[in-house]
């Protein structure tokens, strides 16, 4: 007896619809553990002291759910589940409007810069030196606003092995900037991807109902509950 699976590829013509759908959740997947282990460096990243640590963890908690979904999206098109279709589409449907609340937060919300990397300057400066002197090295700079403003050590702009004449408020807005940016593209270029997936995973659905209830009038007799019987 023909299988499910053979009269599907045969009547609905779903087979190179699978294969990208299965191609765009892989690339989603590799993309969720990028941020997984971007999330991870930048806690661990002496800079993130300046920016937060909300970007990182939402980098983890994202990447861990786009990992999830996306080898539920596979499975489904491996199994040719139109049940499975249904709870990829609901749940990517979440993780996207969550993602695209994120972003335009991102994206929108004004952020007092000078004001907040003051504060956190002066009270590394305070608190922990080591810190800030590993940062001017990095970045080429001494003190905040100028070599003489909360500089470490105080003479700074002179001593050897620095002699940095320019603040660090400038390089450090620059880079906050760049990872700003870096993250809304990453961001909008995944969802984008995680739309396509969502609208063909859709159709796929579809077509998988449609088939079946064809196969089902042809060989005869109805198939098992679709929770404990995988299609073949």
């Amino acid at each position: 007896m023909t299988t499910f699976g053979e009269y599907l590829d045969r009547l609905g013509g779903t087979s190179v619809l699978r294969v990208i759908h299965m191609t765009l959740n892989g690339i989603a997947a590799v993309a969720g553990m990028f941020l997984i282990i971007m999330g991870t460096a930048s806690l661990l990243d002496m800079f993130e002291t300046f920016s937060g640590a909300s970007l990182p963890i939402s980098s983890l908690v994202l990447g861990s759910l786009v990992v999830l979904i996306s080898l539920v999206g596979i499975v489904s098109s491996v199994k040719r589940s139109q049940y499975m279709f249904g709870a990829y589409s609901g749940l990517l449907t979440l993780l996207v409007l969550v993602q695209l609340v994120i972003l335009l937060t991102i994206w929108l919300r004004p952020y007092d810069i000078e004001s907040r990397f003051g504060d956190v300057w002066e009270r590394l400066y305070k608190n922990d030196p080591d810190t800030l002197r590993l940062i001017e090295k990095d970045l080429k700079c001494c003190g905040f606003q100028s070599p003489v403003d909360m500089a470490v050590p105080s003479n700074c702009a002179t001593k050897k092995h620095y002699g940095f004449s320019s603040g660090c408020i400038k390089p450090l807005e620059l880079q906050w900037h760049h990872r700003r940016s870096a993250a809304l593209w990453a961001g909008f270029t995944m969802v984008g991807a995680q739309i396509v997936a969502l609208v063909m995973g859709a159709e796929l659905g579809r077509r998988y109902r449609d088939v079946r209830q064809g196969y089902q009038r042809v060989s005869g007799h109805a198939e098992g509950s679709p929770l404990l019987r995988a299609s073949a």
